[in-house]
């Protein structure tokens, strides 16, 4: 998918979007979220998060089908970059991760 493809996924924050819901994200070390919100399963904690694309900044909705957990402590690489604050996913209350360039981390709408 062209950098273009994946920006038009996250360009139009406040209309309906096509495509909008990606697939399950499984909670692992780190995870790759390639649209603005996704179901999450699991229970495993995350220190990573892959950018969507190069230049990304901005906010990605998870909805907790688990009790995943974000721990900090994950090493930054190009496009993987880390947890800033940790947290636990409440199953059913959405989770909002946000990317500060400024820090080169995301942080959690909450914290448990």
């Amino acid at each position: 998918m062209s950098a273009e493809s994946q920006y038009r996924d996250f360009s139009n924050p406040g209309t309906l979007t096509k495509g909008i819901e990606g697939a399950t994200i499984v909670s692992a070390a780190t995870i790759a979220p390639v649209k603005r919100q996704h179901f999450a399963s699991g229970t495993a904690e995350i220190t990573l998060i892959t950018l969507p694309y190069d230049g990304f900044a901005g906010t990605i909705y998870f909805s907790p089908l688990g009790a995943f957990t974000g721990a900090t402590g994950g090493v930054a690489t190009t496009l993987n970059k880390p947890v800033g604050l940790a947290f636990t996913a409440v199953t059913g209350k959405t989770l909002a991760l946000t990317y500060f360039p400024s820090t080169g981390k995301w942080y959690p709408s909450y914290v448990s």
